[in-house]
């Protein structure tokens, strides 16, 4: 499979902000010497570096490994507002498919803390980046970053102020250099609305 072929439909540059890495390594699934990406895998056992054909097909579930975190009771909670007409036996199908899509064949972000993953609209987010204050205030109406952050955050018990005051001033171009305060944005699939994560060391 060629890598730059590769997107994954809820994170949109795994290469730069996921623990990918270019330099074969053995995968714990298919035993081949591959790129691919290293842990936090969550499960039972003990796995530290997947290749990425194993991952867009999926094969972690033969290992009962998981790379993410859904939020299944929001996920399904949405669906059944937007979609009432769906049957009971309809909506576990769907809920399980993207929940899949997602914990099954997306990389992890790299982040300080673990997380559940952002729904809009009845799906899950796209993952786009770390951000820092410089795209904050590129993203925000009248560059006003310090509001588009607060109106953004996913957590309303956030003192937005006073993290602000902590995110990084530049606009990271990959996941290599951390600070103390993590800004992680997400977009929605379909009304493209923003939605922000942030965590701290």
């Amino acid at each position: 499979m060629n890598s730059s072929e590769i997107t994954f439909k809820y994170f949109k540059y795994p290469h730069h902000f996921s623990k990918h890495q270019t330099q074969p390594e053995t995968c714990g699934i298919c035993g081949l010497s591959l790129s691919g990406y290293r842990g936090s895998f969550i499960g039972e056992i003990e796995l530290e570096f997947v290749c990425e054909d194993c991952l867009v097909l999926g094969k972690s579930a033969d290992k009962e490994v998981y790379t993410n975190q859904g939020n299944i009771e929001e996920l399904r909670k949405q669906l059944k507002g937007l979609q009432p007409e769906l049957t009971h036996k309809e909506l576990t199908v769907l809920v399980a498919a993207r929940n899949t899509e997602l914990e099954q064949r997306t990389p992890a972000p790299v982040t300080w803390q673990d997380f559940l993953w952002p729904v809009h609209c009845g799906n899950y987010c796209c993952y786009i980046k770390e951000v820092g204050k410089a795209d904050l205030n590129d993203l925000a109406e009248g560059g006003d970053g310090q509001a588009f952050f607060e109106n953004n955050l996913t957590d309303a018990d956030t003192d937005a102020e006073e993290v602000w005051e902590a995110i990084r001033p530049d606009s990271p171009p990959n996941a290599t250099l951390a600070y103390s305060v993590g800004v992680y944005l997400f977009q929605c699939l379909y009304c493209a609305e923003y939605l922000i994560l942030w965590a701290c060391d």
